[in-house]
């Protein structure tokens, strides 16, 4: 939106950038390629000048189309093709069955650290480039999250039922949400209870400008493709002045509170009878995991800070639109399905049975609202490709099998949409099922234990939105994979339960429409669903803090 203000209020200065942006375009396009002769296109003429440089072009508006065109003609039948994009980093499209050759690539062949970097200008977006050079944060997160899980679930839900009370108490009166706006609010306060902890997390100006930052990493990484290799130290530098300024006003706020955790860290590691204990959020993990690795410079407040910036971009973003997603598949459902009374059922039953307590155990009991979620995240996943690795070996990669040969600097990925929507995987793929994957959970569950069996029982488990493999990709497959989903899971099915224990929603008499900008579905941004308090809520004690 600021760049569609930008051009209204300065139409020559935008014409001259949109001139500059296409030459630029023009140049990278026709530069000496980095992709295998010998594998197909798609979106490719074979005819004409300028083949590549059209195709490119034409990439943001046929991404879907060709997406669906190279799954039918190649991935399908097990054979890798090149898909356009419009950032000029056309990708080599592997076929899904060959997903584990693609995900068991040593990392000094084939990076998804370099592929991610080069997608989210690493070397500029967020501050420094040290940060998605080591990318600390996620092996902070994969060393502590998962063992943490159950800990912090209490806040988490604590969280939430703050945040969504913003929804009202009017049992009589609907109110009108715009669920995209609404969600992003709700997803930063929960997440940074996580990353940062009361009452930082509730702080308005904090939050802001975290937002900003990631509109100028958005912004950064939209345009920074067209600009040439040569001139990308001066203007990178230059386009990402906004998230210096945005990264500051947030560090106003984390580093008395970082610099407060490393000294109670170095009085609990000096005293042995010390009565301070730490609490369980990221930047305290990070210190402790730091020091026990000792990794001195990030033992550094500044740089502590700056490591949240990508943890904060990473879980808010792609959280709050997989949820808008859900909200929007969930209540355009056809009623007579009653698929919201079933998750509501459940939610109800399972919160009764633990005494009113989330934990993991609980939380593994719903199965309904794990399927509901899973089946959004399948029919509208807002990544259409996934698994993106970067060829960084010097004498590139080669794929024995189809005989081709990808030289260092090219990229590759896996189809992610169009597998989702194969009919021959998914039955009726194109119709949201919310109860998809758990009416066999349901009904193995239902079995006695003499009935059962490990391998159907592992069979059930891999049904779970958390599990990946080649029929469902949204968190990525194999040692890379999102090591974020754990908690994922459990904050999106919480904040399902609580939405529908406390709250009636209108049915939407039809989807509101998502968009495809490139490579990318993005949700509503503006639609709106009514809202109104249950009479017989489930209420929640919650910390009444800022």
């Amino acid at each position: 939106m600021k760049v569609v203000q930008f051009a209204l209020d300065h139409p020559v200065s935008a014409a001259a950038i949109a001139v500059v942006l296409v030459f630029a375009a023009v140049v990278k396009a026709t530069l000496p390629p980095k992709y295998p002769s010998g594998v197909p296109w798609v979106g490719k003429s074979e005819k004409g000048l300028f083949t590549v440089t059209r195709a490119t072009f034409n990439s943001f508006f046929k991404n879907q189309v060709w997406l669906d065109q190279g799954y039918q003609k190649y991935s399908s039948k097990g054979k890798s093709h090149i898909i356009p994009d419009f950032a000029g980093r056309h990708e080599i499209v592997i076929p899904n069955n060959k997903l584990r050759w693609l995900t068991e690539q040593p990392d000094h062949v084939a990076s998804v650290r370099e592929a991610h970097s080069d997608t989210l200008q690493g070397d500029y977006a967020f501050t420094t480039p040290y940060l998605l050079q080591t990318v600390y944060h996620e092996h902070v997160i994969h060393k502590n999250l998962a063992r943490k899980v159950d800990t912090v679930i209490p806040d988490i839900w604590d969280e939430l039922c703050v945040s969504l009370h913003t929804w009202g108490f009017d049992t009589e009166s609907w109110k009108e949400i715009c669920v995209y706006d609404n969600m992003m609010d709700v997803i930063s306060r929960v997440s940074n209870r996580l990353f940062v902890g009361l009452p930082l997390c509730r702080n308005e100006d904090f939050l802001k400008n975290n937002s900003a930052f990631a509109i100028d990493v958005i912004t950064a990484t939209a345009l920074m493709p067209f600009v040439p290799r040569f001139l990308h130290p001066l203007v990178g530098h230059l386009m990402c002045i906004p998230n210096h300024i945005h990264y500051w006003r947030t560090r106003k706020h984390t580093l008395p509170y970082i610099k407060k955790l490393l000294a109670d860290f170095k009085e609990q590691q000096d005293s042995p009878d010390s009565k301070i204990v730490l609490p369980e959020n990221y930047l305290a993990w990070h210190i402790r995991t730091a020091a026990a690795e000792g990794r001195t410079k990030e033992l550094d407040p500044d740089m502590i800070s700056r490591f949240i910036m990508p943890v904060e971009f990473a879980a808010i973003h792609t959280t709050t639109l997989t949820i808008t997603m859900v909200l929007f598949d969930l209540f355009s459902s056809d009623p007579k399905k009653r698929f919201v009374e079933g998750i509501r059922e459940e939610a109800e039953r399972v919160y009764k049975e633990h005494n009113g307590c989330w934990s993991k155990p609980a939380l593994n009991k719903l199965l309904r609202t794990d399927s509901a979620i899973k089946e959004s995240m399948r029919v509208s996943n807002f990544a259409s490709r996934g698994v993106q690795r970067k060829v960084v070996a010097k004498d590139g990669l080669r794929n024995v099998e189809e005989g081709w040969h990808a030289p260092c600097g090219s990229y590759m990925s896996i189809n992610v949409h169009s597998r989702h929507h194969d009919p021959a995987v998914y039955k009726d793929p194109e119709t949201y099922d919310a109860f998809r994957f758990s009416r066999p959970r349901e009904e193995f569950e239902a079995l006695s234990s003499e009935q059962r069996n490990n391998d159907e029982y592992l069979r059930m488990r891999n049904l779970s939105m958390i599990s990946t493999g080649e029929n469902f990709l949204p968190f990525g497959h194999g040692r890379h994979a999102c090591p974020g989903r754990f908690l994922v899971q459990h904050e999106l099915k919480m904040l399902l339960a609580y939405v529908l224990m406390n709250y009636e929603i209108q049915p939407l008499p039809e989807r509101p429409p998502n968009q495809w900008l490139g490579t990318a579905l993005v949700p509503p941004t503006k639609a709106k669903i009514n809202v109104r308090r249950r009479k017989d809520a489930v209420m929640h004690d919650f910390e009444a803090v800022g």
